[in-house]
């Protein structure tokens, strides 16, 4: 359950580019340690794509958020819907962490995604960000492998979570 603070969930909409610009932009070096599928950093001209990916019926991806005071604090994901391995992905501001927050964006994501007949989601984690796992794991995912990533030199594990295997029913906003 979210707690303390008034906070919306609804799905990315038209002219959200900037506040989903200031918002990844904004995470902590903790949160872009482990969730980074931007970059470190984002510009507007991409957060417009999300944005247009999004909102385009069939699009190729299905993005929620959380607001408070008109500002996004949570955000996750699902990209590559046209692919075989559609992606999931969620960062929740720091100030917003352990009020249930992340549950609650996950549940909406994969409701939205398995609503759209996507029958698995994928997602890759940084081994050590255990409490994410742990909520990954609650819903249904499992582990399938692990790597070490050139680049940052990270562990990561592999995980992905059967959603449907039925047709898909169309997507209420």
């Amino acid at each position: 359950m979210i707690d303390a603070l008034p906070v919306t969930l609804r799905v990315l909409q038209e002219g959200d580019a900037p506040a989903l610009l200031r918002f990844y932009n904004s995470l902590s070096p903790a949160s872009i340690r482990t969730f980074r599928p931007l970059g470190e950093r984002t510009s507007l001209d991409v957060c417009r794509t999300i944005v247009q990916d999004t909102v385009v019926d069939g699009g190729t991806r299905i993005d929620v958020v959380a607001t408070h005071n008109n500002a996004i604090v949570g955000w996750a994901f699902v990209s590559g819907l046209e692919g075989a391995e559609p992606g999931l992905g969620l960062a929740v501001l720091d100030a917003f962490h352990g009020q249930g927050l992340g549950s609650a964006l996950l549940d909406l994501v994969l409701d939205y995604t398995r609503r759209r007949g996507v029958p698995t989601v994928y997602l890759v984690a940084v081994k050590d960000n255990l409490r994410a796992i742990k909520l990954y794991e609650s819903r249904g995912f499992v582990f399938y492998g692990e790597h070490v990533d050139e680049m940052d030199q990270l562990p990561y594990v592999e995980m992905s979570a059967q959603l449907c295997a039925g047709k898909a029913t169309p997507l209420a906003p």
